[in-house]
């Protein structure tokens, strides 16, 4: 089985997840190739022990994300960071010549994204994908693939959604997400946005015009410190958008939510397609 060996920029929860999931890697038993994890890079090297504990494959442990991108046994990256910190690493990644697994979003801003983007397009040999796991479930490919037959007719309405309750205690203390400088000015929508946009863009669903109700539910949180801070990112955020159908040039609206405040939910991902031949609904309540 050909090995694709991993480095791994940011060894936090979402660092862990993806060190988890390569473990996991053996139940796919139809696969043909593997990831295999070979190198870690974080500011804190406290975190390192538990990447040592779990995975004997880890030659190398390092503060500084260029080392890594130096070891010739890294061929791929998966990189978790705060947004801020994107921009760079992202390009530096891609002018390496290393295959990039991103967490999203692609840039705290427009102007970061662009950087990025005119990194891949001048690096074409670098696969780089960010992931969501949603458009994968089974019933989610059958609704990808009724669209792309035409089989749901003109659509009527599009609802989608991405809903947890992670921030509903307001005693939690305040994080780098509540704050502009490293989360970016979008709060919620560049956190959870991707996961929700991504099968209505696919689609080619675009929005044309758009209405907001962005909620700041809780204004200032612990610091840690025995004091408040001020959380400067918004917590939820409906949209209301009047979307194009690229396919048929017909308007149609679609709701999309990202709820980071959203009590009774955790991790729900949804997606709701009405049509005048076809209609489908699908949440990760109920996925089967």
């Amino acid at each position: 089985m050909k090995r694709i060996r991993f480095g791994i920029i940011g060894c936090g929860l979402m660092g862990r997840e993806f060190a988890v999931a390569a473990a996991r890697w053996p139940h796919l038993t139809e696969m043909d190739v593997a990831p295999e994890i070979v190198a870690v890079c974080d500011a804190d090297e406290a975190l390192f022990s538990w990447y040592a504990d779990n995975f004997a494959s880890i030659g190398q442990a390092t503060r500084d994300y260029r080392e890594l991108l130096a070891n010739p046994q890294v061929e791929a990256v998966y990189c978790a960071v705060p947004h801020n910190l994107y921009e760079e690493i992202y390009v530096a990644v891609i002018r390496a010549g290393k295959h990039l697994m991103g967490e999203k979003p692609f840039g705290i801003d427009r102007t970061a994204n662009a950087a990025i983007l005119a990194s891949l397009a001048a690096h074409p040999a670098v696969f780089a994908r960010c992931c969501s796991q949603f458009p994968f479930f089974p019933a989610v490919q059958r609704i990808a693939r009724m669209i792309e037959a035409g089989e749901f007719g003109q659509i009527i309405e599009v609802e989608a959604g991405f809903l947890h309750s992670s921030d509903l205690d307001p005693g939690k203390p305040l994080n780098w997400k509540r704050i502009v400088r490293f989360n970016g000015e979008y709060g919620c929508m560049g956190d959870l946005g991707m996961h929700v946009c991504h099968l209505p863009f696919r689609a080619g669903w675009i929005p044309q015009n758009v209405r907001a109700v962005l909620s700041n539910v809780v204004p200032q949180r612990p610091d840690g410190r025995g004091g408040v801070e001020p959380c400067e990112t918004w917590d939820n955020a409906v949209l209301l958008c009047e979307t194009v159908d690229s396919a048929t040039g017909a308007t149609f609206p679609m709701t999309l939510k990202t709820q980071r405040i959203a009590p009774g939910e955790k991790n729900t991902w949804y997606l709701k397609v009405l049509g005048t031949r076809a209609s489908a609904r699908f949440s990760t309540k109920n996925p089967k």
